[in-house]
């Protein structure tokens, strides 16, 4: 999967403010993993309302998607800083609902391409990195 852009999201939800004036969307959406952007869009439309980034309309969230390398928040190569990784805030469902609903059916069409998952916090983060999810199964990863 290439070139795809999500229908549910704008750019300026996934990416900081700074990344966004400086660069131009074409550039932006391409550093953004086409498997994540798909699978938001699908969780997007199964769950109802996910809050990304919101700094766009006057929000405080601008670092739930794609992160600036010399960002200091988050681990130094979090797959946020490669575009691989999303926070997002489920507002009809509950992050944990949905992080059960992943457990109980990791190949549905819908979590088929997600192949980190962190537990024990509040939103639900995502990851897309290059982890062999046939051969061990989504990484759980403690907040």
């Amino acid at each position: 999967m290439t070139g795809f852009q999500p229908r549910h999201f704008t750019l300026e939800e996934l990416v900081p403010p700074e990344l966004h004036a400086a660069h131009p969307a074409r550039l932006l959406w391409g550093l953004l993993d086409p498997g994540m952007l798909w699978t938001i869009d699908a969780l997007r439309e199964r769950y109802g309302p996910l809050l990304c980034n919101d700094w766009a309309r006057g929000g405080r969230f601008r670092l739930r998607g794609l992160r600036p390398h010399a960002c200091a928040e988050g681990a130094a190569l979090s797959d946020h800083k490669y575009g691989r990784a999303v926070d997002l805030a489920p507002l009809r469902a509950g992050a944990e609902e949905i992080r059960a609903e992943i457990r109980a059916d990791p190949e549905r069409e819908t979590f088929a391409r997600i192949t980190v998952v962190e537990e024990d916090v509040s939103w639900l983060h995502l990851g897309f990195r290059n982890h062999d999810r046939n051969r061990h199964g989504i990484l759980w990863v403690r907040g």
